[in-house]
């Protein structure tokens, strides 16, 4: 598959991404992406009804939907039908339902790594999310990934890797503002440590970044924040060595930063020197960073 394309797929490739439609005249049109990790979907109907399984098809997967229909249903497994309002769907386990849908309807999909997306909050949710009221990021989200899927020009390598990565940032940005603020909400101090864990995955790669810079940004005393995140049984420092591992890791398994020696690739990802990468590595991953690329390229 050429991934520097987008290209219009049909019922099978359709239902090796976990959606299935259902009856005889049923019929979706749908245009795919797969820039490095994340798969980008449009979908487009009338009157359809349509079984999701991505769970099964993509199990390391979360999925952010963006629907928009006249009139639409859900319901799980032998459920009764549920009618609810089009907007924005997170499932971080997948999303295993059914869905009808009235006149017109579409939809906008992508699916990221849970593990990209962790690095955001301090948990995922363990059900599907649906958000009728839509705010700035998951339209720009949305408008994005439409953008994608319409324009016919080839990606360069730098192109889809920068893709990757923005599809990545916004939908962690939308996890930390819905997700976050709805498990902290009636807790302060819950949201004060996801706005702190995202100032921290957005900064790991600075080596000059320490706790009290951390504080500063989410206008908060060092201590303060040190209470915050004791409660969560994890303290400030550690969760910079976390995400500093996490793009550390990320850069491993990536056969595009083979160039870089291991040296380097502590230096990208904030580490003073190999050896702080290393014990990092073990910590979060129980693996060297050797082994993270022998286990790539096997």
């Amino acid at each position: 598959m050429d991934l520097g394309i987008v290209r219009e797929i049909g019922p099978q490739e359709l239902i090796d991404h976990g959606i299935r439609p259902v009856g005889d005249r049923a019929s979706l049109r749908a245009r795919e992406r797969t820039p490095g990790s994340v798969i980008l979907l449009t979908l487009r109907g009338v009157s359809n009804e349509v079984a999701i399984d991505t769970s099964s098809t993509h199990p390391e997967h979360a999925v952010f939907a963006f629907i928009e229909a006249q009139a639409l249903w859900s319901r799980t497994q032998d459920e009764p039908w549920l009618q609810i309002e089009s907007g924005m769907v997170i499932a971080a386990p997948g999303l295993s339902r059914g869905l009808r849908c009235q006149g017109a309807w579409s939809a906008t999909v992508a699916l990221v790594p849970r593990t990209a997306m962790a690095s955001f909050v301090s948990a995922l949710p363990t059900d599907a999310r649906i958000f009728p009221e839509r705010r700035l990021l998951d339209r720009a989200m949305q408008d994005f990934i439409e953008g994608l899927l319409v324009a016919e020009e080839r990606a360069t390598a730098i192109e889809r890797y920068a893709v990757e990565q923005l599809v990545l940032e916004m939908g962690g940005a939308i996890l930390l503002d819905r997700v976050g603020a709805v498990s902290g909400q009636g807790s302060p101090r819950a949201v004060l440590r996801d706005r702190a864990i995202a100032v921290i995955a957005q900064q790991c790669g600075d080596p000059n970044l320490t706790p009290t810079q951390v504080a500063r940004e989410v206008q908060s005393s060092l201590r303060q924040l040190q209470l915050v995140f004791a409660e969560a049984e994890n303290s400030v420092a550690g969760e910079i060595r976390r995400q500093r591992a996490r793009l550390a890791r990320s850069l491993l398994i990536d056969s595009r930063y083979d160039v870089l020696s291991i040296e380097q690739i502590a230096q990208r990802s904030g580490f003073q020197s190999p050896m702080s990468l290393r014990r990092a590595l073990d910590e979060a991953y129980q693996a060297t960073p050797r082994a993270l690329r022998a286990q790539r390229r096997g």
